[in-house]
């Protein structure tokens, strides 16, 4: 969990992930759909394989082959065809896989990050079954050449109109993934539910970095999970960072005092305190195993009844790395509590790419990755916030509404259980001091330049030009003398001076944003109102919210407006 971040559009899913979306813009340097053959053939454009799922076409532009499908130099609908030997099994493919265009033909690429895109090829005709775990009818039959508008409202329960003059119904909006073969291996792909669990889970993270000695029994309204965080890696029985008390072996004790249902867990890792978590993961299994028996061990010395996983971010090289941690963490977990709970905290931003690394927040948030971890992961917990950082040229919105909808598009379009996610939200307003890149209006707050790594890093680190302003003004005191001034004039000279809600609210957006004029500072925010019409939004369509953090709310130890607002949805 932490709090840093970037704002980038993201792109729509469906040609891009190969998966139900809405359709995205083409690439201008894309192929047209339809046409298509290697580098040989005769058509509206040429490509060239240069890897298994990667190929380029004529222009030099790179394309990825999505889902199952592998490039295939000379194939007649397109470079990307299914392996030789797949076969759907029990009538079924992937969801993945479950894309066609009203034409017949593939569907075409779209734009994706760093100006590629992805190329689907044609699926062979007949039909399709849409398996339902709780069906009361058979299962919906769908037309592989249907249009994408048809089989995206079937997927989500309704009936549509098929280019072709069929129509399309599903049983239930629980869409099973197949288990398929390939190569002649036999591969199970877990089931995955493409609706939620009705949003009954509220998962409190509570940041021990100025804990202000404890909560209030009040503030836990609604809560049904508090992730205590973070475990010292160092140590393994005590908390990092804090500044006014530590959570110790009682903490867990007396939550479930206050509240007797409640989940205690702890989390493993945090922005910039996860590097214990990929140093084993470069090390190796008996690296891994050695974390996991140290967790296993803090979960009993600290009563708890689970853990979270919040590495930011594992690589793509990673990976096997992360996969195989989680299922041991689980495996570890369920020795200590046969039904201990294993969360993990997971990055909204899949477009942005780090000058440093060159690498993504999701480059291992891959179709795989949730096939093997869907039936292992109790909850998602997807940091849909700080979508803007220090490394966007452009402002825009942190959180909300729109921030919600394109990252959640990403997560289902590489197969997440969606009844396992849950939607994250902040106790903070996020800041941009902009004197190096004047322009923006009052008026005209979203898409100004704002100067991005060159301004707000100074040597590869943070220069303080940008940061978080937490709700509680009681947890200024605790970030050191220099930061605490800073705060001080922060709330007094701009936070404070901001308009009427009404003069800063994105409707559109569930979110709020204002450029400070007089003192050069773009604000982005969400606030109660906000939080409770995304997770109305959204309640029965994921397994819940998440909040960062508790403490960091107006009141303190006693909540505030935002954990109420998402208090009184969930409990709605």
């Amino acid at each position: 969990m932490r709090s840093t971040t970037t704002y980038s559009t993201l792109l729509g899913v469906f040609g891009t992930l190969g998966v139900l979306g809405a359709p995205a813009p083409l690439a201008s340097s894309a192929p047209s759909a339809g046409s298509g053959s290697g580098s040989g053939g005769s058509s509206a454009f040429s490509y060239t394989c240069s890897g298994e799922k990667d190929w380029t076409d004529s222009s030099g532009n790179s394309f990825k082959c999505q889902g199952e499908t592998v490039c295939k130099d000379g194939a007649p609908g397109g470079p990307c065809v299914w392996p030789d030997n797949y076969r759907a099994a029990s009538g079924a493919l992937s969801q993945a896989a479950v894309v066609a265009t009203s034409a017949g033909g593939s569907v075409p690429p779209v734009s994706s990050a760093g100006g590629g895109a992805s190329f689907i090829p044609p699926l062979p005709t007949g039909s399709v079954t849409l398996a339902g775990s709780s069906q009361s009818q058979p299962p919906a039959s769908v037309p592989f050449r249907t249009s994408a508008s048809a089989l995206s409202s079937a997927l989500a329960g309704g009936s549509g109109q098929s280019s072709a003059g069929g129509s399309i119904t599903a049983a239930s909006s629980t869409v099973a993934s197949s288990a398929s073969t390939k190569a002649g291996n036999t591969t199970t792909s877990t089931s995955s539910s493409s609706s939620g669990s009705g949003g009954t889970k509220f998962v409190g993270y509570w940041e021990n970095h100025s804990n202000l000695g404890g909560v209030e029994a009040s503030q836990l309204d609604g809560i049904t999970h508090v992730v205590l965080s973070f475990i010292d890696l160092s140590t393994w029985t005590t908390f990092a960072d804090s500044k006014n008390g530590n959570f110790d072996p009682s903490t867990a004790g007396t939550l479930r005092g206050m509240k007797s249902d409640v989940k205690v867990m702890a989390a493993l890792g945090g922005w910039g305190l996860d590097g214990p978590i990929k140093t084993a993961a470069d090390g190796g299994e008996a690296a891994i195993t050695t974390l996991v028996t140290n967790a296993k061990n803090a979960m009993t010395t600290l009563n708890l009844d689970g853990l979270d996983l919040d590495w930011e971010f594992p690589t793509a090289a990673q990976q096997p790395a992360f996969i195989s941690m989680c299922k041991q963490l689980k495996a570890a977990i369920q020795e200590v509590k046969p039904n201990g709970i294993l969360s993990v905290a997971i990055g909204s931003r899949s477009t942005q790419t780090d000058p440093k690394t060159g690498g993504k927040d999701v480059d291992a948030m891959t179709s795989e990755t949730f096939s093997e971890l869907n039936d292992v992961v109790d909850m998602w917990n997807v940091m849909t916030y700080d979508f803007v950082n220090r490394y966007d040229t452009k402002t825009g919105h942190q959180s909300g509404g729109k921030v919600v909808s394109e990252t959640l598009e990403f997560y289902q379009g590489v197969g997440i259980a969606m009844n396992k996610v849950n939607i994250g939200f902040l106790n903070t307003a996020k800041y941009f001091n902009l004197t190096e890149t004047p322009g923006c209006t009052a008026a005209n707050p979203i898409g100004c330049d704002m100067g991005g790594v060159q301004v707000f890093e100074t040597g590869g680190d943070d220069n303080g030009k940008s940061g978080w302003l937490r709700y509680n003004v009681e947890l200024d005191k605790w970030q050191g003398d220099e930061l605490s001034k800073t705060m001080t004039e922060l709330r007094t000279n701009s936070w404070e001076k901001k308009p009427d809600d009404s003069q800063t609210a994105f409707e559109a957006e569930k979110a709020h944003a204002w450029y400070d004029e007089a003192q050069k500072l773009f604000w982005t925010w969400t606030t109660a109102d906000d939080n409770k019409s995304v997770c109305e939004e959204w309640k029965s369509k994921v397994g819940g919210m998440m909040v960062w953090s508790m403490n960091q709310d107006e009141n303190g130890p006693a909540g505030g407006s935002h954990m109420q607002a998402l208090a009184s949805c969930v409990k709605g």
